[in-house]
């Protein structure tokens, strides 16, 4: 047997299997039951969706300069409103300087808003630190660079509530109700608070979800195998609430929000009202051509959340321009300790367009 066939026999065997206990999250073993149909008549909710992004202009060993950008957006149903208070968008540089310590590597960000009066929007400075046990990976470095975007949605997506939603309206966010960073679980806390004593309904809805079973499987790719079937166009499906959860009264589901779609995700949810309509009431903003049964106020906020290179070359030139000329040659050994693999990349670009 060769190796394709081998390859392919391992897929046919490892993808087949069941779902069950997940560690922080369980789900039930059965299909029927607990897969519960959409609404298609829900009286239109006002929904704020809300994303960020983040782009490198500078980088080293020992420090990172990143823009930043966090958006929202306001629809009911579907049709677009207009913000009252609140600024559809915040933009800021963080800067990440790491230094050494007993216990690893300490990622520490400075925040400069390009509107001094957006800083009331973004997180404390102080709440901004990151330990990583021994020198960082590049895995680690790159989820440093989005500590400041990361907390900065919270805090945004805090403030929207408060200043442009009233009880019954939603917010959803692009990713998990989840926190990964220290000093995250207090922004995390503050929002959910803050939804909570608004009576405003919280979603975060994840573009991709890795969770697996114990198998090993993806627990997207295991129900959507189960919802082959039931008969149900739209629907949504319940995980058993389990300590972490319960902790933050979120829920876990797992949704498809359009009949059209062959993608189905996973949406955390802390609903002050029934679900059932909740989730209906996100699933009739998903009607998008472009990408039916992914909410359009979701592919709007990233397409406006988003740092283009263009923008950070512009952001570049000008912060170069500013140095003198001893600190950009000081710069300039920091820097090439990490650019080498970029100069190969362009070099391999330039000789896949010449002709052969």
């Amino acid at each position: 047997m060769g190796a394709l066939e081998k390859v392919i026999k391992t897929l046919e065997r490892e993808v087949r299997e069941n779902i069950g206990e997940l560690g922080d999250y369980e789900v039930y073993n059965s299909h029927g039951d607990y897969f519960k149909p959409l609404k298609d008549d829900v009286e239109p909710r006002l929904m704020a969706f809300v994303d960020g992004g983040n782009n490198t202009i500078l980088e080293a060993p020992r420090f990172s300069l990143q823009v930043n950008r966090v958006y929202f957006n306001l629809f009911r149903g579907k049709k677009r409103q207009r913000p009252s208070r609140v600024p559809e968008k915040i933009e800021f540089f963080s800067y990440l300087s790491v230094h050494d310590s007993e216990d690893g590597q300490v990622g520490k960000v400075k925040i400069f808003p390009l509107l001094e009066e957006h800083r009331k929007y973004l997180p404390v400075e102080e709440d901004l630190t990151v330990t990583l046990p021994g020198p960082p990976d590049f895995y680690q470095r790159s989820r440093m660079f989005s500590v400041a975007r990361r907390f900065a949605e919270w805090s945004f997506s805090t403030h929207i509530i408060e200043e442009e939603l009233d009880e019954g309206d939603i917010l959803v966010k692009d990713g998990s109700l989840d926190t990964s960073f220290e000093g995250e679980r207090k922004y995390l806390h503050r929002i959910l608070e803050t939804a909570d004593r608004m009576g405003v309904n919280l979603a975060g809805l994840s573009k991709t979800c890795t969770l697996p079973t114990p198998a090993g499987d993806s627990l997207i790719a295991s129900i959507g195998r189960l919802a082959k079937d039931i008969n149900y166009k739209r629907w949504y499906y319940p995980t058993k609430p389990t300590k972490k959860v319960k902790e933050y009264n979120i829920k876990i589901m797992i949704v498809k929000l359009h009949e059209l779609s062959d993608y189905i995700f996973r949406l955390d949810l802390l609903n002050q009202d029934d679900e059932l309509e909740i989730i209906s009431a996100i699933g009739e903003n998903t009607v998008d051509a472009t990408f039916p049964g992914y909410p359009y106020g979701l592919i709007d906020a990233d397409l406006n959340a988003r740092v283009r290179m263009d923008e950070v070359n512009i952001y570049k030139t000008s912060i170069l321009s500013g140095l003198s000329g001893d600190t950009l040659e000081e710069l300039k050994y920091h820097i090439r300790a990490l650019d080498a693999h970029e100069r190969l990349n362009m070099i391999a670009m330039i000789k896949d367009k010449k002709p052969r």
